[in-house]
């Protein structure tokens, strides 16, 4: 009987033991399942990189010696997919990623940061007012001195009153009886500001991650490539220039494109590197628009040739672009002990202000650049369509317009032509990578 009583003992103890810990964190952390990492987009980025042994925001190093650099920026997808300019959201928020990973870039370069501290206590256990008389043996009555007193203690009464929200038009005795006292506060305030800005050109849009689920706002995640050699394409195409890197020639560039497939092209944004049949490194170009009116034709054309003007922008972002950054934060922890109407009483406050400026510029002749195609596409994912525009920048179409030019200024009064055909050359092509 005792071994029984013992044994129902030992249970009840365990019992309540283990509620104990699961109802206290201090027992027992594993409780509550430990701190947990929000898997989001930016961890497909991670996953990603880690699978080809990058490191990002960072210089790496191929195995052939030559190096490059990875940058990752986030952008917001501003409407919900059933909104009738989710397209042009989810490019803006491309946008935005893409031009984060380039700022990262820039910041890498050298952050001009400033940062004030200030740490502020104030304690006042004085009374509020003074006896008359205790007035009067201080500054006198027949001075003048003492109605002077009270009125600059009414004036400072006042606006007391008045930073707190309260109506100043209220009696003597009203008003003595809502001010707030403070007793003690302290109050911690940090200002930081940061500034970069640089040139760029050369960033490729390398890999990009889109997340979202219907009926919430998602999110776009930008992983960025630059490498000399992209940077001598960009430089090819700022100067109109033929003379681009040489890679191993592959076939031409709309049989390489995976045109057929929508979701694809639904899923590219911004600037691609790609070779040629010619070994010639070609940029390829995706711009995103949605038409302002559903099943309009007009309306469509007008979202396709949006999509086309913006794809050439990332083009001339790609040859050469000002990047200019502005960063300030204020942030203040303050907590008062006050007596107000009689009562003591304990507030806190936590404040932030953020403001995070990215300021991009480009301006430039763009020459020999190409409209591939324009695909107006319909998903089950959007109610809205998307124009997609590629566009692409090669050697050969810097050729071409010279040819043109040429054709047109040599044409005789007998309407023949002075045609010199120009022939690309190549070297002996090294490895097709970036």
């Amino acid at each position: 009987m005792k071994s029984i009583n013992f044994y129902i003992l030992t249970i009840l103890v365990f019992l309540i033991s283990t509620a104990q810990s699961e109802d206290n964190p201090d027992l027992n952390l594993a409780s509550s399942g430990g701190a947990v990492i929000i898997q989001d987009g930016g961890s497909e980025v991670d996953k990603f990189l880690k699978s080809k042994g990058w490191k990002k925001n960072k210089r790496n190093t191929k195995s052939n010696g030559n190096y490059f650099y990875v940058f990752v920026g986030t952008g917001e997808i501003s409407a919900y997919r059933d909104s009738p300019m989710i397209h042009d959201s989810r490019y803006s928020a491309f946008l935005e990623a893409f031009t984060k990973a380039k700022t990262n870039y820039v910041k890498s370069l050298g952050e001009q940061i400033s940062e004030e501290l200030s740490i502020k206590t104030y304690e006042n256990t004085m009374p509020d007012t003074m006896a008359e008389n205790a007035i009067k043996s201080a500054v006198g009555t027949e001075s003048g001195g003492f109605d002077k007193l009270k009125k600059l203690i009414s004036v400072k009464l006042d606006n007391a009153l008045k930073d707190e929200g309260y109506n100043t038009d209220l009696a003597d005795a009203e008003k003595l009886a809502i001010q707030k006292k403070v007793l003690r506060s302290r109050e911690v305030t940090q200002f930081f500001t940061a500034t970069a800005q640089s040139m760029v050109s050369g960033f490729q849009s390398y890999k990009i991650f889109e997340g979202s689920n219907e009926g919430e706002r998602g999110s776009i995640h930008v992983i960025a490539i630059w490498s000399p050699k992209l940077n001598r394409l960009a430089q090819a195409i700022e100067g109109g220039s033929t003379n681009v890197p040489k890679g191993s020639p592959k076939k031409p560039i709309e049989e390489q494109l995976n045109l057929t497939d929508a979701n694809n092209l639904l899923a590219s944004f911004g600037t691609n590197m790609y070779v040629n049949e010619n070994g010639n490194l070609v940029l390829v170009s995706y711009g995103h628009a949605s038409p302002s009116i559903e099943n309009d034709p007009g309306a469509r054309s007008t979202a396709c040739d949006i999509a086309t003007d913006k794809a050439l922008a990332n083009m001339i972002r790609f040859a050469r672009e000002q990047i200019v950054y502005e960063n300030m934060r204020k942030e203040i922890d303050k907590a008062e002990t006050f007596e107000q109407m009689g009562s003591k009483a304990y507030e806190s406050l936590q404040g932030r202000e953020y403001n995070n400026f990215i300021s991009s510029k480009s301006s430039k002749k763009l020459v020999g650049h190409s409209v591939i195609g324009t695909f107006p596409i319909k998903s089950p994912l959007y109610k809205s369509t998307d124009c997609v525009a590629v566009v692409q920048w090669s050697a050969e179409g810097v050729e071409a317009v010279s040819q043109a030019k040429s054709d047109m200024n040599s044409t005789g009064s007998d309407g023949s032509t002075n045609q010199g055909a120009q022939s690309t050359t190549t070297n002996k092509a090294p490895s097709d990578d970036f």
